[in-house]
C-alpha cells in the first residue's frame, strides 16, 4: 500500500484479541459479530474475513476520489 499511495495512507495491524480496542471503538462494537480478519479504512470497518491486496486498493481509490 505504501508503494502505492506513499504518504496518502497508513496501514498498521491490531492484534484484536491481545491489543487495546479503546481506540477503535467502531471495532469494539463488533466484536464477536464478523470473521477476522477486519480491514477497517479511515475508522470505517469494511471488510473481514479475508485480505484482499485489490478489494482494499479499489475502496482506497474510491475514497482518494471523493477527497
Amino acid at each position: 500500500m505504501t508503494q502505492k499511495y506513499g504518504d496518502n495512507v497508513s496501514v498498521g495491524f491490531v492484534d484484536l484479541l491481545k491489543d487495546d480496542l479503546t481506540p477503535y471503538p467502531e471495532v469494539k462494537k463488533l466484536m464477536g459479530r464478523f470473521n477476522p480478519p477486519l480491514v477497517v479504512i479511515n475508522n470505517e470497518p469494511r471488510f473481514h474475513g479475508g485480505l484482499s491486496v485489490q478489494t482494499i486498493s479499489e475502496a482506497i481509490d474510491e475514497i482518494l476520489k471523493k477527497s
